[in-house]
């Protein structure tokens, strides 16, 4: 069952195209992210579903209605849809109880109650009510609007960058306080956001986009393990691109025989995540086994209690793919890095992905 059709969705501006025929669904109660560099169209999409930019082309479709059909369009306030902007855009001249009760008529029964419903249901005190936003932190401004959108039980929810302006900590708090709630409430739910680790632990489903189009959508695991193309990959987090030689399900590379979730033979590119490769410090080449992939440690970026790793190839493990000289990053815990200069043995855990065919090296 799906709640939200998008189908052959395109939007111009002048010379640009903003979005090239956009297609994706949203199951009923789901969370999608939708990621891309800046300029990729997201922002863009949100709008037109919306209803405050309308589509050249293509059909919007929610829980059976059509919204929009080209540049026939429903006007946004008869569409159902709960929005949350990135600074929360809330009115600074109106209380926190006038905020969250916009949207709902003054004569309506039980609008007080509603309101203290939605203070309680967001975790913010009934204290607030007569207060200013500009007498709230940033984080508890952001669960006013979250508050403001949900008064009229919308259909569907737009995040748009909703927690960007958080610091850290607060962030984290308040994306996973809303994703409780949504959750709770069952209302399905599209976030915009260029943060990666926001997208993958917040949604049921990713969609990433690049210059209008939509290359894939999947479950965050997915993605992350197999993207479609290097760009993708390098999109959701630090990836290791290889070129190997494939054959039965392994892969020859400067990094060893490695296990492949491609059954192919030939030429290919392969992928590693950081947290794929471990090491152990070894004295001397001599020390290793001759099939051992040695590399010298050339720098070490202290972050806590993941930290990154670069070290330099010096001894490959298959000689028809020569890359000594070649850096490889990779995490390890903070308890026990190695000091620059260390010589250690590389190990990978888990199988590569392959790329499709068609994909470069980049």
């Amino acid at each position: 069952m799906t709640l939200l059709e998008l189908r052959s969705v395109a939007k111009r501006y002048g010379s640009t195209e903003a979005l090239a025929g956009i297609d994706l669904d949203l199951a009923p109660g789901s969370r999608t992210a939708i990621v891309g560099p800046s300029g990729s169209g997201k922002t863009t999409l949100l709008r037109v579903i919306a209803g405050f930019e309308t589509p050249d082309q293509g059909r919007v479709v929610l829980d059976g209605e059509v919204l929009a059909d080209g540049p026939r369009s429903v006007p946004p306030h008869r569409r159902g849809i709960g929005i949350v902007a990135q600074d929360g855009a809330l009115f600074p001249h109106l209380s926190i109880a006038d905020n969250i009760g916009y949207g709902i008529p003054r004569q309506q029964a039980g609008r007080d109650a509603r309101i203290r419903e939605l203070m309680a249901m967001t975790g913010l005190d009934a204290g607030f009510l007569r207060r200013r936003p500009d007498q709230l932190s940033g984080g508890q401004q952001q669960r006013v609007a979250l508050a403001r959108a949900l008064a009229r039980r919308p259909r569907l929810m737009l995040l748009d960058e909703p927690f960007s302006a958080l610091d850290t900590r607060l962030r984290a708090q308040t994306r996973q306080a809303v994703s409780e709630l949504l959750g709770a409430e069952a209302i399905t739910t599209i976030l915009v956001t260029h943060d990666q680790a926001e997208a993958l632990s917040f949604a049921d489903q990713v969609a990433v986009m690049r210059q209008g189009r939509l290359p894939q959508a999947g479950t965050p695991r997915e993605l992350y393990l197999r993207p479609v193309d290097p760009m993708v990959a390098q999109f959701l987090g630090e990836a290791i691109l290889l070129p190997a030689r494939i054959e039965g399900g392994i892969a020859r590379c400067a990094l060893g025989r490695i296990a492949v979730d491609d059954r192919r033979s030939g030429p290919g590119e392969l992928m590693l995540r950081p947290d794929q490769i471990s090491f152990s410090p070894v004295q001397s080449p001599a020390e290793s086994d001759a099939d051992d992939v040695l590399a010298e440690v050339i720098a070490v970026d202290f972050a806590g209690a993941s930290s990154g790793i670069t070290a330099r190839l010096v001894r490959c493990a298959d000689d028809e793919a020569p890359s000594t000289g070649k850096d490889i990053c990779f995490a390890a815990t903070s308890m026990a890095l190695p000091a620059v200069g260390t010589l250690i043995r590389l190990s990978i855990s888990g199988k590569a992905h392959v790329f499709t065919a068609g994909t470069r090296l980049r």
